[in-house]
């Protein structure tokens, strides 16, 4: 059992209630935790640990008995109990064995024992917007667990409930547009004659034109139509003619026909679909909720007559706007999504933390890049990989998992040599180091006092002139220099000023690092109360 202390309970209870600290009221035990007890999206979180792991149902209850746990402690969170109640969040003891399965790590900041009882995220702010670089305005009111790369890329953006991916029903197509049954085409005429005709394609493929005839159309592109109808109407209406006839006519597609698609693998509702003519993969995938958890986003085909016609990689759509493989899709396609082959996790600094999906002969630069880059934060010079030893080369003893550190100046430029990568790989880019280099420090009765950028040959004067100067009432008997050492102690220098102005009786050369405080005359009387 874990105990909570009365304040951190009420603070806790506070930030749930998303309210200032105001202790004028202090909540009872019982309901600070009641606040704690539920976290459904921890719930949620764990069980897409578990279900993208691997593991079957019976895989994990093994696992457990042999670690010693109980063998049943994970059945509310995995697949096949969808009865399992969903507002009593995780112990440290299902966390704790959800690290021993390997589905959850250090980095997976609300999802370590003992925090996810002590940090609840606030109802009221939207910690996915929150995902940003620490130092944003929001910072100051909860700080968010940096993303631990666990979202595969590419898969939300087929979880939005809008129709981004639904082609206009009415149009416009482009000249490649094949027409079909159930396509309606405006046909208009000007010059020596004003009419408009408004043709609907039967089943049988034809249009009838008055006066004209029956056209077949079927399977023709608009580019052919037009070609098709320079030739029947000319036999009707002298005037059409190619190059400045007097009877000029444009033909458009009003309205489009239907196909019914079949969208199939690894996808979220497999089944039969009827998405407009002008539709193309994308199109379907999205009726379909897009590739699952186990699918691949990298080679979705298009199999149309038993023979692949096109394969997509929503990658080249997604990174570079290249939707040149996004076939339209005919009727009676199938769209087939594979399982993945390989996928490996980028965290750290960069832009975009999450699992990709490999491709035979993609290297470390081709992951960094499809992260985004470097963020500004980040060390570049140093990348390091977790590995885990693909089963060909495994050897006895447990040494199943390794640690490869990448060092290389290529990697600030072109991100890093070529360097395979394995399935499951965590590549992890760390950040600059914290410490802030080449400044002195001016504290105390200056007019500016803060940190100062240190340049060569800097000295005590003109540190002073930098921060204002000092006050009128500042004591000129002694200034303190508090330099550091590189053994990490620091020693103190003491200087004077000739007067008010700021110039040292003794101009003392500066260091990185150094600390100066200037006296108030104030500072060294003594304390008066009544």
């Amino acid at each position: 059992m874990r105990f909570f202390t009365t304040g951190s309970l009420l603070a806790v209870a506070l930030l749930c209630a998303g309210a200032r600290p105001v202790f004028a009221q202090r909540p009872t035990a019982a309901q600070a935790q009641e606040l704690l007890r539920t976290r459904p999206d921890l719930v949620a979180k764990l069980r897409q640990r578990l279900a993208g792991s691997g593991l079957t149902p019976d895989q994990v209850r093994a696992r457990l008995r042999a670690e010693g746990y109980p063998e049943d402690l994970l059945d509310p969170y995995l697949a096949d109990m969808p009865t399992a109640t969903d507002s009593v969040g995780p112990s440290d003891s299902v966390l704790s064995a959800a690290r021993m399965l390997g589905i959850t790590d250090s980095t997976d900041a609300d999802l370590t024992p003992s925090r996810v009882r002590a940090t609840p995220a606030p109802a009221a702010i939207d910690t996915n917007a929150l995902r940003d670089r620490p130092g944003s305005d929001t910072a100051a009111f909860v700080t968010p667990p940096r993303d631990s790369g666990y979202t595969v890329f590419g898969l939300n953006v087929f979880q939005n409930g809008t129709s981004q991916f639904d082609p206009n029903g009415a149009g416009p197509v482009d000249a490649n547009y094949r027409l079909g049954p159930g396509d309606q085409i405006v046909l208009i005429l000007t010059g020596d004659v004003e009419l408009a005709h408004t043709l609907d394609v039967t089943r049988e493929g034809f249009v009838v034109i008055p006066q004209v005839g029956q056209l077949h159309v079927a399977n023709l592109t608009l580019g052919q139509l037009e070609d098709l109808l320079y030739s029947r109407l000319g036999r009707v209406y002298s005037g059409v003619r190619r190059g400045g006839g007097t009877t000029r006519f444009s033909v458009s597609v009003s309205r489009l026909r239907s196909n019914q698609v079949f969208v199939v693998g690894d996808v979220v509702s497999p089944g039969s679909y009827r998405v407009s003519s002008a539709g193309t993969a994308l199109t379907a995938l999205y009726a379909a909720g897009g590739p699952a958890l186990s699918g691949s986003l990298r080679g979705v085909e298009v199999r149309r007559g038993g023979a692949v016609v096109s394969t997509l990689d929503v990658y080249d759509y997604l990174l570079n706007g290249d939707a040149s493989k996004d076939v339209r899709l005919e009727n009676g396609d199938i769209v087939f999504v594979p399982p993945y082959k390989s996928r490996v996790r980028v965290v750290g600094e960069v832009l975009r933390p999450a699992t990709y999906e490999l491709k035979s002969g993609e290297t470390l630069a081709d992951v960094l890049r499809a992260a985004g880059g470097f963020t500004a934060r980040a060390a570049r010079r140093r990348v390091q990989i977790e590995r885990i030893v693909p089963a060909a080369q495994r050897t006895s003893g447990g040494r199943d998992r390794v640690v490869v550190d990448v060092a290389s100046d290529a990697l600030a430029t072109g991100y890093g040599p070529a360097l395979p990568l394995e399935a499951g790989d965590v590549i992890r880019v760390f950040p600059v180091a914290e410490r802030v280099r080449d400044r002195v420090t001016v504290n105390g009765n200056v007019w500016t006092p803060g940190p100062q950028g240190m340049t060569p040959g800097m000295t005590l004067g003109e540190a002073l002139r930098r921060a204002g100067g000092p006050r009128p009432d500042s004591y000129l008997g002694q200034v303190l220099i508090s330099r550091l050492r590189p053994d990490s102690t620091r020693i103190q220098l003491r200087a004077s000023l000739r007067d008010s102005t700021g110039t040292p009786t003794e101009d003392i050369s500066l260091r990185e690092d150094d600390e100066i405080t200037v006296y108030s005359l104030t500072d060294f009387r003594p304390q008066r109360y009544v």
